[in-house]
């Protein structure tokens, strides 16, 4: 009876032996593998980073091509009152970049880096889909501005900020999503900061928007190359 035990246990030892050899060798195996994936992983890391230098690289040498400072020109529909009184349109785009407005000396065109009218890529995402990559710039480092200018009346407030609804949201309120969209898309590869201020021009004095007693005084420093301006002490970290 003991023999008979001990030649089982010889022979589930024997069982044992093999499985922990097929073990040891899947174990080998498997760390074959893993260097083999740690090298492949450490490749395209390696190929990502180079082609996100290459992309930053070569996206803004196209933007540059562009032009530095490009103007853009967005025509407005007729409001109800306008109509009204009998008014209409004097203007038309023959294409995306020109604009024909009709006098009484005959027609007048003005070429832009871009037209938007009510008519042909008139809306809101129309005009911020030729802006955003913009931002793209921005958060690489570069300087971007943004202003609209016109008359009163003339949609400034409409194509920067959007309705008062908030249901058509302007370039601003687009561009703030845009940025933390970005940050958060390369969150685990870089740390940001933002910063922001609100600042108004009136009547030759800078008035900070989010002080609502206006008390501090702002003024408009230049950097040593005087190629920027910068208001540091109306500035809130927002990250």
């Amino acid at each position: 009876k003991e023999i008979a035990e001990l030649q089982s246990s010889v022979k589930n030892l024997s069982v044992a032996a093999e499985e922990g050899e097929k073990l040891a060798q899947q174990c080998d195996e498997m760390k074959t593998e893993l260097k083999s994936l740690r090298s492949e992983n450490a490749e395209l890391v390696e190929n990502y980073n180079s082609e996100r230098i290459l992309r930053k690289k070569y996206y803004n040498i196209i933007e540059d091509m562009k032009g530095k400072i490009r103007v853009y020109c967005r025509a407005r529909p007729l409001s109800g009152s306008e109509k009204e009184r009998g008014n209409h349109s004097v203007i038309l785009s023959p294409d995306e970049y020109t604009v024909q407005v009709q006098t009484k000396r005959g027609v007048k065109e003005f070429a832009y880096d871009q037209v938007f009218t009510p008519d042909t890529r008139g809306s809101q995402e129309h005009v911020f889909e030729d802006v955003k990559m913009l931002i793209q710039s921005a958060v690489d480092g570069y300087n971007v501005c943004i202003f609209a200018y016109g008359q009163t009346g003339s949609g400034k407030t409409f194509t920067m900020i959007g309705d008062s609804k908030g249901q058509l949201p302007g370039i601003a309120p687009r561009a703030y999503d845009e940025i933390f969209t970005l940050l958060q898309a390369n969150e685990k590869k870089f740390s940001f900061a933002v910063s922001v201020y609100m600042v108004e021009l009136y009547n030759d004095q800078l008035l900070d928007l989010f002080d609502k007693s206006h008390s501090a005084k702002l003024d408009i420093k230049k950097d040593k190359k005087e190629k920027s301006t910068d208001c540091d002490s109306a500035l809130i970290p927002l990250l």
